[in-house]
Parts: C-alpha cells; structure tokens; sequence
C-alpha cells in the first residue's frame, strides 16, 4: 500500500471526507487507520484539547505527525477554559470557588493566554494573594494510579482575586492531570511543527522508544501535577523517554516554563541502557530542575548547540522558598544539566555537553 497523507482540520473538516487533500480534510484524528511510511498534519491555528493519538511506523517507513497551511502551529492542549465568569462564586471576601466540571485533577492555573501562571497553595487557609489557588483533591490522582484505584473524588477549585476571575482575566486555562501525557509513541516516528501545551504531568512521553525524532516542536508549561501530597512534591517533563531509548533525535524544539526538566531519560537504571541520543540546537527557558536530566546511566548521547536560560525560574517556583521540595531534597533545583543516579563503574559510553549557551541560573 502507498503511503497517505490525512489532513485534519478540527474547525472546518469533515469525517465524511477521505482526507487526503487539504481541500477535504478530516475533522478529528485518523487514529488506528494510520499506517507506517503515513503522514498525518494538522491545520495551522488549530487547537485541539485532546492527545494526539499515534501509531508506531516501521523500519524505513516512519509515520510522520505535522502541519500544514499558514499561521502558528497546531496546538494541543492538556488544559481546560475555566473563564467563564458566571461559574465562579465568591465565598469570602477575594476568595472565588469555580462551579464548572473538572474532569481530572488540577496541576496549575495559566492566565491571559500564557502571560502568568496562578501559586499552588497546599491549604486554603493560605490562599491569600491574587493568583493563589488551592485544589481540594491534589495528590488524588497520584495515589489512585499508585494502588489502582479507579474512583475519582468529587473536587474543587479555589482562586484568589479582588473581582470575578473571568472578568479580572483575559482566559485562564486549569491544567489537568489528564493522560498524563499529551503524546506518546514507542518506534519510527517524526513530530514535527507541532506545539504541546498546558499538561499537568509530561509533554511527551513513553517506554522504550526507538527510532523516534521530535523536530521543530514546542512545549509550554508542563508539569505541575502533584506527586506526593504529604511531602508537598510536585512533577512533570517535556520530554521523558522511560526505561530505555535507542537513536533519538530532538532537535530545534522550544521549552518554556517547564516543571521539571525539558528533556530527560530515566526509569531504565542497569536493564534498559539509553544510546544514541542527540539533543540539538534547542531553546530551554524556565525549566524548574533542569534543561537537561541525566538521569541512570546512559551511552552516546550528546547535548549540543542548544541555548538554555532562566534555570529554575518560571511557575515551577512560585510561592516557594528555595530548597524547592523534590524527590531529592533539599537538593537545590534550577540547573541547566543535572547528572544523577550513575553509580561509579555503571557509565557504559561517552555524555557529550558541549557548544551549548547557558546564562541565569542560580545552580550551575
């Protein structure tokens, strides 16, 4: 069978339609009926509050996910509107309750289309500044993944504001705990011109990948998610290969304002060993523990020419007094690398950092 495009356009396309020509375009994702050597593009100035679905390519035939047409990249969204003036109550004097459906757990509040972003209180009673906000039901989601729990409990959303929140701000989007992932995908695959947004756990993420590049891609505001509730620890990557990778490739991405680090590889400790990983001539601003994580041992994998600002700034900070909490506390957070979990004599190939630009960190 030849390869296909689809052409998705989730605004003026229609599942009667093939979609193999921009002038008639699917409506939503293609889903199963993607086969290796496909491309699937999504119409520019599109935003889509759901996963991007994929399926794995072959060996020589990758499945190709972009863009196509004019104006900004399509944007996947992990987070849902909660704007709307007439769903927030006042409970007390600056303290707003939100009335609408939450269908996950709430990781972080983004205002004004990306300007700021709300301040995790642990309590309500410490919801007192404009921004503040408190989510009865954080940490939920962690516990229930942890002893398999499938109930979710009825929660609720506070917001500090001297007036209405959906009048005080252009748009305010509560990002969600949701699939944990905005998109994943194991083997032979291409993103590209693709922009992830507001997910409350990782931007992209899977096990033992292979063959996988991410090309030209963006990634804001990701993280934040609560990880324990009682130890006040919080988490969330853009990018996270789990338990092994092979011949990857990341290249001319945008990070910005991540929770934890912008790209990592991790969870494989002595079985899964990471090789073949380039990271190239991206931009890491605001990542809160590292632009790059070096986590367990790994083997040819290179981070070069990449510019890397602001380490530990962005929301991943606010309201905190530095040590930030973590797994590994009190640790500092905020470093453009950050080397870990590699016991001496288990490191089976070269790391190589080099030709990179890093300014304003606190850490190193």
């Amino acid at each position: 069978m030849s390869p296909r495009f689809y052409y998705i356009d989730p605004i003026g396309g229609s599942d009667a339609a093939d979609g193999a020509a921009e002038s008639r375009p699917r409506r939503t994702q293609p889903g199963a009926i993607v086969n290796p050597g496909d491309t699937v593009l999504f119409k520019r100035g599109s935003i889509i509050r759901e996963v991007l679905q994929t399926r794995d390519g072959s060996p020589g035939a990758p499945i190709t996910y972009g863009a196509y047409g004019t104006g900004p990249d399509p944007i996947f969204l992990g987070s849902i509107s909660v704007g709307d003036a007439s769903q927030w109550v006042q409970d007390r004097p600056t303290l707003w309750r939100y009335t609408g459906h939450i269908a996950s757990e709430v990781g972080n509040l983004v205002f004004n289309d990306g300007a700021s972003c709300g301040t995790l209180r642990w309590t309500l009673e410490e919801v007192r500044e404009p921004g503040d906000w408190h989510y009865t039901g954080i940490g939920d989601a962690c516990a229930r993944e942890s002893d398999g729990r499938q109930e979710q409990k009825t929660s609720t959303l506070f917001l500090c504001s001297q007036d209405n929140p959906g009048a005080t701000y252009t748009s305010i989007e509560a990002v969600l705990w949701g699939s944990r992932r905005l998109v994943g995908g194991r083997c032979h695959l291409i993103f590209e011109h693709l922009s992830f947004r507001n997910s409350g756990v990782h931007g992209y993420q899977d096990c033992g990948v292979s063959q996988v590049t991410i090309r030209a891609c963006d990634f804001r505001h990701i993280g934040g998610a609560v990880w324990n509730r009682e130890l006040r620890i919080r988490f969330g990557n853009a990018i996270e290969f789990w338990d092994g990778a092979t011949d990857i490739l990341v290249e001319d991405c945008t990070f910005d304002d991540i929770y934890d680090s912008g790209v990592t590889h991790q969870g494989g400790e002595n079985r899964n060993i990471p090789r073949r990983l380039r990271f190239q001539r991206n931009v890491f601003e605001r990542c809160g523990m590292a632009a790059y994580e070096c986590r367990e041992p790994s083997s040819e994998v290179s981070f070069e020419h990449n510019i890397c600002r602001n380490a530990g700034c962005g929301f991943s900070m606010l309201g905190v007094v530095g040590p930030r909490q973590s797994e590994i506390h009190p640790m500092p957070m905020g470093h453009h690398i950050f080397i870990w979990r590699i016991d001496p004599g288990t490191q089976p190939g070269p790391v190589y950092i080099r030709h990179n630009t890093f300014s304003e960190s606190p850490n190193g």
